[in-house]
């Protein structure tokens, strides 16, 4: 069941917009923080914050 739900998540990721997997890459795989994320893609962390809740919540709903 881990293996199905990791290959719903990567077939979910796959479909995002370039600069969600970007944040999404940074913030969950390479463990950065929103900071570093910001600065590395020159977006604010306000920016960054608003832009990870809602791929989370695209990610949901792709999900369910």
């Amino acid at each position: 069941e881990k293996l199905n739900d990791r290959i719903a998540l990567g077939q979910a990721i796959a479909k995002l917009p370039t600069n969600w997997k970007q944040i999404i890459t940074l913030r969950y795989y390479r463990n950065m923080t929103q900071q570093q994320v910001a600065d590395m893609l020159g977006l604010s962390q306000v920016k960054v914050s608003r832009e990870e809740k809602k791929i989370l919540r695209t990610l949901k709903e792709e999900l369910q």
